[in-house]
């Protein structure tokens, strides 16, 4: 980046081990991480429209859709979910399996290309 900021017009392929990676994939790697950060913006707004709490919403979200870690706040590991609204498990539970299932898999079932018969 500090190479391309001081010569903004040239061409730096983007490397790893002084291998050239190929910009689909960067594309698709820049695409990964906003779909993520996408969805966990999301879900804990979602969640907070619940009327959970801000920590609580994000702890939840975050070791949900990562499949680790115990949550925060009153989620934590000396609490239980037990006192979430039912909306906020299946939601939860939803992310849970989008991130087990990995995003890209997940969200390719509901484009309509998918669903095409040949």
């Amino acid at each position: 980046e500090f190479k391309h900021i001081l010569h903004p017009n040239a061409i730096l392929p983007v490397r790893i081990n002084k291998q050239v990676i190929s910009p689909s994939i960067v594309s698709t790697v820049l695409a990964f991480c906003f779909i993520y950060i996408s969805i966990i913006v999301i879900g804990t707004l979602l969640m907070m429209a619940m009327g959970v709490g801000a920590e609580e919403s994000m702890g939840c979200v975050i070791s949900s859709i990562g499949n680790m870690g115990p949550g925060l706040g009153e989620t934590g590991p000396a609490y239980s979910w037990n006192a979430l609204p039912d909306a906020a498990k299946w939601l939860l539970s939803f992310l849970m399996l989008l991130g087990r299932l990995e995003l890209f898999t997940v969200l390719l079932l509901f484009t309509p290309d998918f669903w095409k018969r040949n």
